[in-house]
């Protein structure tokens, strides 16, 4: 008897440490509920058989057909989860023809129709009293579910964060807003699949699975919708109408080490939006450990953390869920003191070589980039160093071997960044603004491993016969990127509209990616490279990683930061912008016929098929944002809302462009600067750029009478596809002496209501010169006109005006 005992105490603090490792410990009921709720005990009194039970939330409908339901026990008052075993349906009927065509990618079904063996449920709705009504409880069932503890055990090693959401709104006093519904689904040919209602959400339904993708899981997303017949604009029509509350202002003492460790205490500011919340949930990367919350009053607050993912590929979930000793009232603000610290958000990438995480270093809620807060920022660094962060820098200082800087936001930002290094600092201007390239002294280790590689014994050879590399210090190209990006804000300032900050800094990291956060551009070390080394190292397309990569990552303080986006489906206003932005520097560094060849490059990368075999440009349109990364083509997301984003504004350009005006780009730089001025450091979404558009749109743009881009908007942002024009002509002498131009054009590939203005141009000379346009509105269309003379040559498209394949 007492080895048995001993055993269940073993047992149960087996159970209490995995929770332990999730919480801080602290003297507050949430603490309870928490480990209540990751124990799962189940209920002996609620257990039924059922037949037929139906549960429909908006247009999901899941029935269960023959089987075992139970319950588990109350938290808080409140029943929350439940199994089932037996035989069950789930059926979803599609809201609209996107969601239709997202959900046929990934089941091959026009409508969602699946049966499955076994489920769980997590709710916080009327789902127990629904189902209560209608059932007869049995007289005794289990007190433990393996199934409920194990699935809920799965999804938080993959980093699914269901039990904060749900610990969330069992703690609500008002339950109505923060209302969840979410099954896992034991199907057939799927495996687990989920269903979600979430009254948190803008589009509160969704469903989908996790897939393999390489060596890790992704959350595959097969619809996501509004409830109640609403469309997506609509939903997100106001980004933070769903949020409970709104971060204001960040106070964040941080501290970075030469061994690359972070510590901060970080003060945040938040106005709540409801009433009645108990828990507000923030995003923290979870190698930052968080030691204690504090209230402002400095009373210490129960909180709970997603385990640290060190360095492990699948996070476990990057949240801490904070318990507040009362429920928020909306409109009173209060303010949260974070102390944390951590490793591996900075990283030691060789000597003097630090790489900072830009995002998830300070607590924030995933979707900043449609809100703005103030920060201040107070850092002590190793002094033989130097740091660079977001905002104005307003004061540095030294206390022994550490330099303390103190940054501050103007205006407002969505997100704050920093870096630091054995940098070498390198002065610009552009107009009034400051460029300041922070580049690294010495090579990162990867540099390194390069150059000793390619020293070689003889002048000019390396070892293996190859050339010497020379030196791959980032410090060695610092005044020739000053100068290339001050040429890009130049340029975008006469596209965009004034410079939104007062200085821009630029560094590099050690990967081949880019960032550009407010005022600060992280640049891969690759691009610090000059033509020489890159040539060595097999790297043939310099443009891309030079003049592209730069202009790119620098248009972002327009993309990104003066105008954010709404939602994910309004993203292509930032990725989009931005590759455009680089196909337009190119074509004011380097000349037409490159600015040329990077679009028809683009309309390959579209062309191209994924490893499933599907086209790019057919995976899904630009309005899915972030879900066309899957693992039906785990790079959709880059090639459609990057490439085909750009040629979009490409098209619009073109479209504006009057070879007329000396200055052919003023209406389109119009329009722009105006969208930045309208939007300027606000969220604006797609909805938001067609009303701009609409505003400065032309006659030959007006395809369907109505003065509106409906047409445009319809097939290259909400649609897919890409046209097959075939075109002919033919001439004939007039009795006046000119010349009659008869021709046609064929259209194929897409729908048979599909439209588009073709440019037409004359071929003269050697050059070609626009001279009107063809309105393709049927999938064959006739025309005719009149020229002086006999011309050279005609031609469609001569430009790349169009994202379309042209026979001629």
């Amino acid at each position: 008897m007492k080895l048995w005992c001993l055993l269940v105490v073993l047992v149960l603090l087996g159970v209490a440490a995995k929770c332990a490792a999730q919480t801080a410990p602290a003297a507050d009921p949430s603490t309870l509920v928490w480990k209540a709720m990751w124990q799962s005990p189940f209920d002996a009194s609620k257990s039924a058989s059922v037949k037929e039970l139906t549960l429909e939330r908006d247009r999901i409908r899941l029935t269960l057909a023959d089987g075992t339901l139970q319950f588990t026990q109350p938290v808080n008052g409140l029943v929350f989860g439940a199994t089932f075993r037996g035989r069950g349906r789930l059926q979803v009927s599609v809201p609209n023809r996107i969601e239709g065509e997202q959900l046929h990618l990934f089941t091959k079904q026009d409508g969602l129709d699946m049966e499955f063996t076994e489920a769980t449920f997590c709710f916080t709705d009327n789902t127990f009293n629904e189902v209560a009504a209608k059932v007869q409880w049995a007289a005794s069932g289990p007190t433990a579910d393996d199934l409920y503890t194990s699935r809920q055990q799965q999804r938080e090693d993959l980093g699914a964060e269901l039990l904060p959401r749900l610990f969330k709104s069992v703690l609500s006093t008002d339950r109505k807003p923060t209302a969840l519904f979410a099954a896992d689904l034991k199907t057939k040919d799927r495996g687990w699949t989920q269903v979600r209602f979430d009254a948190l959400e803008p589009e509160e339904i969704t469903v989908g699975r996790w897939a393999d993708v390489g060596i890790g899981k992704h959350f595959d997303i097969w619809l996501s919708f509004p409830a109640g017949g609403r469309g997506a604009a609509e939903a997100w029509h106001d980004p933070l109408a769903r949020e409970d509350f709104n971060i204001r202002s960040y106070v964040i003492n941080a501290t970075v080490t030469g061994g690359a460790e972070l510590a901060a205490t970080t003060r945040v500011t938040l106005e709540p939006r409801l009433s009645g919340e108990r828990v507000l949930l923030f995003f923290l990367d979870s190698n930052l450990r968080v030691d204690s919350v504090k209230d402002a009053q400095g009373h210490a607050l129960a909180f709970y953390q997603a385990r640290e993912s060190k360095d492990r590929v699948q996070s476990y979930g990057e949240y801490v869920a904070v318990a507040l000793p009362e429920p928020t009232k909306a409109g009173q603000s209060q303010t949260l003191e974070f102390r944390y610290a951590g490793k591996r958000v900075v990283r030691k990438v060789g000597a003097g070589n630090y790489f900072c995480e830009s995002f998830g270093w300070y607590p924030a809620r995933e979707n900043s980039f449609a809100s703005r807060a103030d920060f201040e920022i107070n850092f002590r660094s190793p002094k033989k160093y130097t740091l660079v962060a977001t905002g104005n820098k307003v004061s540095e200082t030294t206390d022994g071997d550490w330099l303390i800087t103190s940054w501050k936001s103007d205006p407002p930002l969505a997100v704050a960044g920093f870096a630091f290094g054995d940098y070498k600092v390198y002065n610009e201007k552009a107009g009034t603004v400051d460029i300041d390239i922070y580049a690294n002294r010495q090579p990162d280790d990867f540099m390194h491993s390069i150059e000793q590689v390619t020293e070689g014994s003889l002048p000019g050879e390396s070892t293996f016969g190859m050339p010497a590399m020379g030196s791959l210090s980032p410090s060695v190209m610092a005044k020739t990127m000053g100068i290339e990006v001050a040429n890009t804000v130049r340029l975008f300032e006469l596209y965009f509209g004034p410079y939104p900050y007062k200085h821009l800094a630029v560094t590099n990291i050690p990967y081949s990616y880019g960032q550009g956060w407010p005022g600060l551009l992280y640049l891969s070390a690759l691009s610090f490279l000059d033509s020489t080394q890159r040539h060595n190292l097999g790297i043939r397309d310099n443009i891309r990683l030079t003049d592209f990569f730069r202009a790119h990552e620098s248009s972002h303080q327009w993309w990104g930061h003066r105008v954010g986006w709404k939602s994910y489906h309004d993203q292509w206003l930032s990725e989009g912008f931005a590759e455009f932005s680089g196909y337009l520097y190119i074509l004011y560094r380097q000349n037409q016929k490159e600015y040329l060849n990077r679009l028809r490059l683009a309309r390959q990368d579209l062309a191209a098929r994924d490893l499933r075999n599907h086209v790019y440009e057919s995976v899904g349109p630009v309005w899915m944002g972030r879900r066309l990364s899957s693992s039906e083509s785990p790079r959709g997301y880059a090639t459609v809302i990057y490439v085909k984003g750009g040629y979009i504004l490409h098209m619009l350009r073109m479209m504006l462009y009057d070879p007329r005006n000396q200055e052919h780009d003023q209406l389109f730089q119009t329009m722009m600067r105006d969208f930045c001025k309208t939007y300027d450091n606000k969220a604006a979404s797609t909805e938001d750029f067609k009303a701009i558009v609409e505003k400065y749109m032309t006659r030959a743009m007006d395809l369907e009478g109505n003065h509106r881009m409906d047409w445009f908007f319809r097939q290259y942002v909400y649609g897919t596809g890409v046209p097959h024009y075939e075109f002919r002509y033919q001439t004939q002498n007039t009795p006046e002496g000119k010349v009659k131009i008869l021709g046609k054009v064929t259209r194929s590939g897409v729908p048979d209501d599909w439209m588009d203005t073709l440019p037409l141009y004359l071929h003269k000379g050697g050059g070609a010169m626009r001279i009107g346009f063809v309105n393709a509105t049927k999938p064959e269309t006739t025309f005719e006109f009149l020229m002086p003379s006999q011309p050279e040559k005609l031609s469609l498209n001569y430009n790349e005006d169009v994202l379309a394949e042209i026979k001629q």
